[in-house]
């Protein structure tokens, strides 16, 4: 009996905090822009190139993968090695800076959105 009291009691609180977190909205990202705009608005020729410079980057990466396989000379596979992580450094070096870019951009944009409201 005593078992079943606190299971009932554990089943209600489980129940009435679930209720409680049901009403709770989500947040709204977009904030007031239409739901095909997003936070970077790209051309397609932008989009284009894009794909374009990603491409040419796969290519090169797997160029060398085969090239590290087919390789018999222990020290030129690691040179080709090396380049093939030169390469990816590079490229992930590219994404941070683009990225921080991109935040810097949003951050003045919230900044003066922010200032836009105080007047």
């Amino acid at each position: 009996m005593k078992y079943i009291a606190k299971s009932i009691a554990v089943l209600v609180l489980s129940f009435a905090s679930i209720s409680a977190f049901s009403e709770e909205k989500p947040m709204n990202m977009q904030q007031g822009k239409s739901a095909d705009k997003g936070m970077m608005q790209m051309s397609d020729e932008m989009k284009d190139k894009q794909a374009q410079e990603k491409q040419q980057y796969i290519l090169k990466i797997n160029d060398l993968s085969d090239r590290i396989q087919d390789e018999k000379n222990p020290e030129k596979k690691q040179e080709l090695m090396d380049e093939q992580l030169k390469l990816i450094k590079d490229h992930m070096e590219q994404k941070r800076q683009m990225k921080k870019q991109m935040m810097k951009k949003h951050h003045e944009k919230m900044k003066n959105k922010k200032d836009g409201m105080k007047m």
